[in-house]
């Protein structure tokens, strides 16, 4: 069957079970983490879960979970998944290429870093060129709440990220990375009132200059 008749058919609430019976068995997910920040790299991870242990409790999006179900789970995937990866893009070079074209660059080398070559790769709505590698990709509009490859990848991004900026904060305390993970809050904002960026914030941003 043409993949685009594939695509069609597909009910989008029973995602993942009906590419099974369509014969794809390495199904990946992937989602990114950190896109909007002001500060710290964009974490993507992937995903492809092991089907006969796809039933992970509070699998979700990453954003749906508190930070405790969020380890949780995350500890779950890792532990049930038949393969799992991670890619970061520094601020650097987000500032250098732009952020559209860093989300998908992260994307990429996530999918590339699996262990298993996946049959077919879901995304959270961006459509990511693979054509050299022959991998088929549904750029699936709200994918973290629809596929649960897609969730499990956001969590896996989600926490690897938030990990980064803990680190990040021992380094310039001075900003709280630790408590807003590099998101434009308001304290955040005075924080860069009244000591800049540093080199870990995003120079092409708005808001990170005054």
């Amino acid at each position: 069957m043409d993949f685009s008749e594939v695509k069609r058919l597909i009910d989008l609430s029973v995602y993942e079970d009906q590419l099974y019976e369509y014969g794809f068995e390495n199904i990946a997910g992937v989602d990114e983490a950190g896109r909007g920040s002001l500060a710290g790299p964009i974490v993507a991870a992937a995903v492809i879960l092991d089907r006969k242990k796809r039933i992970i409790e509070n699998l979700n999006d990453s954003k749906k979970l508190d930070f405790v179900n969020r380890k949780k789970v995350f500890r779950n995937i890792i532990k049930t998944c038949k393969s799992w990866s991670f890619a970061t893009v520094s601020n650097t070079v987000i500032d250098r290429i732009s952020m559209g074209k860093a989300n998908i660059l992260v994307l990429k080398k996530a999918i590339k870093y699996l262990k298993i070559v996946p049959d077919i790769v879901i995304s959270d709505a961006i459509d990511i060129n693979l054509n050299k590698t022959a991998i088929d990709i549904i750029p699936l509009i709200k994918g973290d709440e629809k596929s649960s490859s897609v969730a499990a990848a956001s969590i896996i991004a989600k926490v690897i990220r938030d990990s980064i900026m803990v680190r990040l904060s021992r380094i310039n305390p001075e900003y709280d990375f630790k408590t807003n993970k590099g998101y434009g809050t308001k304290k955040h904002q005075i924080f860069l009132q009244k000591y800049g960026p540093s080199r870990f914030h995003r120079i092409s941003f708005k808001g990170v200059l005054y």
